[in-house]
């Protein structure tokens, strides 16, 4: 009987997942479905399921924006920004989680606090600008490398589940603080560091606002830059901005589908312990 009476509340939840799964789904498809579309077609039928299978717009968005010129530059900002991002988080974090610092829990507040603080772009750019390294690979870099609060926070509830008992046996084995956090924690911690690399990942090769203020020279361009090309004074090219998104998005795509296991069991298990 109590089967029977949870159907109702089961359909009921069906539904909602449904409904949010179209939700979420629908604006890729639509970005899908035009970036397959010819001009001609999407000026007359913008809405419709295309019906000219337009494959050649992807080549023609590649060649245009000169993604195969930018994309080695995203590759490297991407790679650094992301390798340095999530082992300085995991150095401050773990220190942090486990007291083994003054006032650790004064830092980990101020971390948090730092969540709710406002991008300090114009002292950042005034610093960039002063130092030299505007419009340079190395300023860009350090501009996009940065400890996340959100990792810190993310860290510290993960080195909770962690026992405290492997810090001690290693200490008595005599192996040292830094070689331990690299060859014990960090292989411990992988679904949390995937996860926040994850994360990192993103914002470095997503990011325009930032690759638009510092950088002008266009060898020093990300993959994001490229997209410009599609604007028009008077219009904009549709179908292939939307190729063109979908070429930006595809390796993003496709390292998320090999993480994807790591980054839930490292929410689950970084969420339960914060």
């Amino acid at each position: 009987m109590g089967k029977i009476k949870n159907v109702p509340f089961r359909v009921i939840c069906y539904v909602i997942m449904i409904i949010f799964l179209f939700i979420y789904l629908f604006p890729l498809f639509y970005v899908v479905n035009t970036s397959i579309k010819s001009a001609q077609d999407y000026m007359q039928h913008p809405t419709t399921i295309t019906s000219t299978w337009q494959f050649s717009n992807f080549v023609t968005a590649w060649n245009k924006a000169d993604f195969g010129k930018y994309i080695w530059n995203s590759i490297l900002y991407t790679s650094v920004c992301t390798l340095a991002s999530v082992l300085m988080s995991l150095l401050l974090a773990f220190p942090i989680s486990r007291r083994y610092v003054p006032f650790s829990g004064f830092l980990y507040f101020l971390f948090i606090a730092g969540l709710f603080l406002p991008n300090g772009m114009i002292p950042t750019f005034q610093l960039i600008l002063k130092s030299g390294l505007y419009d340079t690979k190395v300023g860009y870099m350090l501009i996009m490398t940065g400890v996340s609060a959100t990792a810190v926070f993310f860290y510290t509830g993960y080195f909770k589940s962690i026992p405290k008992e492997l810090d001690e046996a290693a200490a008595m084995d005599g192996c040292g603080y830094l070689r331990y956090v690299i060859s014990c924690v960090l292989p411990l911690s992988k679904p949390a560091v995937v996860s926040m690399g994850m994360l990192s990942m993103i914002g470095v090769w997503n990011d325009i606002v930032s690759s638009t203020i510092y950088l002008t020279t266009k060898t020093n361009y990300n993959i994001t830059r490229g997209l410009f090309v599609f604007q028009g004074q008077y219009s904009n090219d549709w179908t292939l901005t939307a190729a063109g998104l979908l070429i930006v998005a595809a390796p993003l795509i496709l390292a998320y589908i090999f993480g994807q296991r790591y980054i839930v069991d490292g929410i689950m298990a970084g969420g339960v312990k914060a």
